[in-house]
């Protein structure tokens, strides 16, 4: 009996973790009026600051939001390896503040950080892969 229960609550955290991770590591999927910008920023690390190296994406994504004024943007950070919900955000942060500073309004952008909630690959085997997944990227939404 003792064995029987051991199993059944082995069975249930199992179950129950995995049901978490096919939540948490399922595909995006937008509504028709969202679309995740083609351009996203690498960090090393746990870096949060913005390498200058990627203004280019910000100053194309600045230009389109001037063509589209009705459209607006969630920055959204990223980590790799496990969660970290303070490093994600700070990147989401900073990217923001770039942008208000290169003239997007306020009331146009936000940001929010997502941890190791939405990776682009999973499970991470390499570094190339933990590398892809510490980013900022961008949900448009028009």
């Amino acid at each position: 009996m003792k064995l029987f229960f051991s199993f059944l609550l082995f069975f249930l955290c199992f179950h129950s973790i995995s049901q978490r991770k096919k939540e948490i590591f399922a595909p995006e999927v937008f509504d028709s009026t969202q679309f995740l910008y083609e351009f996203d920023m690498k960090y090393l690390g746990k870096s949060t600051n913005v390498d200058p190296n990627y203004r280019y994406v910000l100053e194309w994504l600045v230009e389109l939001l001037e063509k589209n004024p009705s459209w607006t943007v969630l920055t959204r950070g990223h980590v790799c390896c496990g969660p970290s919900e303070k490093v994600s955000k700070k990147r989401a942060c900073k990217a923001y503040k770039a942008l208000l500073k290169m003239g997007v309004a306020k009331d146009r952008i936000s940001y929010k950080g997502f941890s190791d909630t939405k990776p682009i690959i999973f499970p991470e085997k390499t570094e190339e892969d933990a590398q892809t997944n510490r980013r900022v990227d961008f949900v448009i939404t028009k």
